[in-house]
Parts: C-alpha cells; structure tokens; sequence
C-alpha cells in the first residue's frame, strides 16, 4: 500500500463522512481489481436516563450489576459516544485466491480509547483472526440501542481459528478451535484447595445454518475444557462444560422480523453477552474440586416497520437467564434468575441517518430470593458512513 492510499484513509474520515468510501487499484488478477479498499461506519451517540443509577457510564442497561434488597436509589444521567464504529474491509486477488481482511473497532471502555471488535484474515475456506465465536447467531439479533441486550444473547468475540466445511446458498457447516478464558473465581475464603490454573485447551465449536430468502435456522455447540489447580497435591485437573444454541430470524409480512435463540449448557457464561468478565464459568464445591455453572435462558424479538417506506419502526424484546450456582448458594450476590425487555421506536428521514427512543427494564434475583429491579430511557442519534 503506497503512502498516498494511506493518507487517504486516515484523512477520510473527516472529509464529509463519505459513504463507503472506496478504492480498487488498477492492476487486475482473475478479471477483478488486484486489490479493492472500503472503508465505513457510524457515529453513534446516545443520552441515557438510569432509574436506578445502575454502571449509567456503560451504554447498556446490563442485568448483572443491578442490586438486589433494600438499596438507596440514585437516578444519573450519560451521555456516551462508546459505539462509534470504524470499518476497514479489503480484498486481495492472489495466486492461491482471494484473500479478505477486515478491521472492526469502537471506543467501549472509560477512557474513550480506541477498541479492537474485529480483526480477521479469510483465505478460502478458512477464517483466522477475533471475530464473533462460532457459536453466535448476530443475524438472530433485533434492532436495539442497547449495547448489551438479552443477558442470553451470544455476543463473545474470541480469536479463533475456523474452518468453514460447507458454505452454499442454502446450507453451511462450519468448524472452529477458539482461544479458552479464565472466568472462575476460587473463594479461598471457604476453599483453599482449589487454584486458578493457565488455561490450555481451546474451546472447540460446531455450527451449522440453513438459509433461505424468508428465514435463517442455526444449531451451535460449544465444548469446553476448563483447568484449575489442586493445591494439596499440586495436581492439574479438569472439568468439561458444553453448550448448545438454536436461533431462526424470520421475514413476517414481508418487511418485519421475528428473532428467537434458546441457549442451555454448563460453564458457558464466558459466552453470554452481560455475564463475561464475572467469573461464573465454575465454583468451588469446597472439597477440592471446581463445578462447572448451569445456564438457560433465551430470547424473542419482534421487528415492526410502521410504513412502507420504512422510515419509521420499532422492536419489542423480551429475555429470560437461569444461572444457578448449586456448589457454593450462599453469597448474596449470586445470580439465580433474571428477566430483561425493551420497547423502542426509530425514525428515518434519510438513507443512514437514525433517531430513536427506547425504554429497558431488567429484574434480577440472587441465591437468596432477594430482587431488584432496573430501568432505563435512551433516546439516540446515529449516523452511518
């Protein structure tokens, strides 16, 4: 790439927000440019009201951190720019085929600072790179301001190796081994046997997908094997956990869509949008060994445009999490059960240009019954390039 191309890419982004701004080079490879450049995405800003005064910094109302029993409320107000995205897409003909390359980034954290989604080379029939994990199912996604959504939506994104078996029209079948995660805590206040250990055994993932104009069907499995250490006898051990996922997308009407997924497995909660980052893949029995944690849940979404046009629209979800730690019950925070629901309407007065007010609500309740509720009003602005 000369330094020319690559001023260009930098300075685009300030140059009017050109939609899908591209180049291909003039050399050719198999009757198509030798190499083709795109480069896209969207401000998206969002002003959110907390009820409750729940991470009102994070762009989503997420179920986990809503506290339960009697606590003091305290409303906030935010305003974030944390999903703006920016895309970077290429194709490359080379002797051994088309090679594609895609870079997907946004600023999700407290500083603002730039956010690696995506990052994957394609080559054939083989992906390598972060991308979502095999085991999703984004097309099963409804249309929401929330970042984070249904609490059983799977929205991890590990660095993977994946082979795509079948990829037709109609039917696809793919393979992939993607990067383990250490998500268990070990409580050595109650048990000091068991430790954290190095994780060494990808997870391994199979997903097959059938397609048509009107609807999409997928079944994905997950298997895991999540290591931990025994401190008595400085043995390395092992628990398997497993998880199995079908979600549709079907066209109702001819310009609506339903969303469904239902998701049950052991020690997948690394996978479940909401719930990575807390530690609730496994706990300790308090014998010295590590039991893996049960999920189920699922969701259904409804996508509704109010016009032909489709200038005007809206989305109704409704989601249900079970994540019940039999081991170790005690600990008020635990999470047991939960439910989550939002209702939005979107406005669209022009190609890419989005304005849209949404309503959440979310209801948790720990190991010891104890509730709590949260709620959330966001209204946002967003425009895609």
């Amino acid at each position: 790439m000369n330094l020319r191309l690559v001023f260009i890419l930098v300075l685009v982004p300030f140059l009017g927000f050109a939609q899908n701004f591209k180049m291909e080079s003039k050399d050719s490879l198999n009757g198509k440019p030798k190499n083709g450049i795109v480069f896209s995405g969207y401000v998206n800003t969002i002003y959110n009201y907390d009820f409750v005064g729940t991470s009102s910094q994070y762009p989503a109302l997420n179920i986990v951190s809503i506290p339960v029993g009697n606590v003091l409320k305290e409303p906030s107000t935010s305003f974030v720019i944390f999903q703006t995205r920016l895309r970077f897409k290429s194709e490359h003909q080379t002797k051994i085929g088309t090679v594609k390359v895609y870079v997907e980034a946004d600023f999700i954290n407290s500083a603002n600072a730039f956010r690696i989604r995506h990052a994957l080379i394609s080559v054939k029939k083989w992906d390598f790179g972060q991308t979502w994990s095999n085991f999703s199912d984004e097309d099963a996604w409804p249309n929401m301001t929330d970042y984070d959504g249904p609490p059983t939506g799977i929205w991890a994104r590990p660095t993977m190796i994946r082979y795509n078996a079948i990829q037709g029209k109609r039917n696809s079948l793919s393979f992939s081994v993607e990067g383990p995660s250490l998500e268990y805590d070990t409580h050595h206040d109650l048990d000091t046997i068991v430790s954290t250990a190095h994780q060494d055994i990808p997870d391994f993932t199979v997903r097959y997908r059938y397609n048509t104009e009107k609807f999409h069907f997928q079944i994905g499995a997950v298997l895991r094997n999540i290591k931990y250490k025994n401190n008595l006898d400085s043995s390395f051990n092992y628990e398997q956990g497993y998880g199995i996922s079908a979600s549709t997308g079907i066209t109702i009407f001819k310009r609506d869509h339903l969303h469904a997924q239902a998701t049950i497995g052991k020690g997948i909660s690394r996978y479940l949008v909401g719930f990575e980052g807390y530690n609730w893949d496994a706990v300790p029995t308090g014998n010295g060994k590590l039991e893996l944690v049960p999920a189920i849940g699922g969701f259904i979404g409804y996508d509704h445009y109010w016009d032909k046009a489709k200038k005007f629209s809206s989305t109704a979800v409704f989601g249900y999490i079970k994540i019940k730690n039999d081991a170790l019950p005690i600990f008020p925070g635990d999470f047991m059960t939960g439910y989550w629901g939002l209702v939005n309407f979107y406005y669209h007065p022009i190609d890419n240009l989005d304005f849209a007010i949404e309503y959440v609500t979310a209801k948790r309740e720990d190991a010891l019954e104890q509730t709590g509720t949260g709620a959330r009003f966001q209204f946002l602005v967003q425009y895609a390039f």
